[in-house]
C-alpha cells in the first residue's frame, strides 16, 4: 500500500514539475505585423468606408479567401513562429 503512494505521489511531483517549467515557444521574426499593417490601413482608408478604396469595399472583394490572403500576408511580413 505505501509503494502505491509513493509511486503516485512521486507521478504527481514530476507531472507539477514539468508544468511549471517554461514553454520555449517559436517566435516571430517581426511580431504582429499583420495586425499593425492592418490597423494601419484601416486608419488611412476606414472614412471611405464601402466606397472604391476603402476598408469595407476591398474586405468585401476578399470574402471567399479571407484567411487564406490573411496567412498568407502574416508569413510574407514575418509574422509565423520560426522554429531555430
Amino acid at each position: 500500500m505505501n509503494i502505491k503512494k509513493l509511486i503516485i505521489g512521486g507521478a504527481v511531483a514530476a507531472s507539477i514539475l514539468v508544468s511549471a517549467l517554461p514553454a520555449f515557444a517559436a517566435q516571430p521574426t517581426n511580431p504582429g505585423c499583420f495586425g499593425k499593417d492592418r490597423a494601419a490601413y484601416a486608419n488611412a482608408n476606414g472614412s471611405l468606408g464601402h466606397d472604391v478604396g476603402g476598408v469595407g469595399y476591398h474586405a468585401s472583394l476578399r470574402a471567399g479567401d479571407n484567411g487564406a490572403i490573411n496567412q498568407a500576408y502574416k508569413t510574407g511580413c514575418g509574422g509565423d513562429p520560426v522554429l531555430e
